[in-house]
């Protein structure tokens, strides 16, 4: 059984927090040990688990643009992140990397590229590439989340 590497997802939409757990709940490397709604939320639960990687929304009540990722990057500098956004422009992106994000995926990427960027971020590798609009991750199972 090959080891887990925990994933904590960070974005103010229920529905799409729901599809990506289930969408990461199909990968046997892969555990969500929490969700968060917003920044405040998003810095409590990386001090208190420590998760190998945060997926995190761009734009969050409590956070624009890159905000969520400079304040995590301070707090927790060996936080990898990848921002998962609704924006394909490169501008956003180039920012995102500049704030010290490990790599941005576009949330209607393809499956597969959204697999990618995790391995890559996981793997201490440049995964900042804005995937191509495609399907949104769905799929089964439930995993613990803070209440929003």
């Amino acid at each position: 059984m090959p080891a887990l590497n925990t994933v904590l997802i960070v974005d103010d939409h229920a529905p799409f927090r729901s599809a990506l757990r289930d969408f990461l709940s199909q990968e046997s490397d892969l555990s969500v040990v929490g969700e968060a709604c917003n920044l405040r939320e998003a810095l409590l639960l990386v001090g208190v688990m420590s998760p190998q990687l945060v997926l995190t929304d761009l734009s969050m009540p409590d956070a624009r643009g890159t905000e969520a990722v400079s304040e995590i990057k301070r707090c927790y500098p060996e936080a990898k992140l990848i921002v998962l956004s609704s924006h394909a422009e490169h501008e956003y992106k180039h920012r995102c990397r500049e704030a010290g994000a490990s790599g941005y995926v576009v949330k209607d990427a393809i499956h597969e590229e959204l697999r990618e960027a995790i391995r890559a971020a996981l793997g201490g590798r440049d995964c900042a590439q804005a995937a191509a609009p495609g399907s949104r991750p769905v799929a089964s199972g439930r995993q613990p989340r803070a209440e929003c």
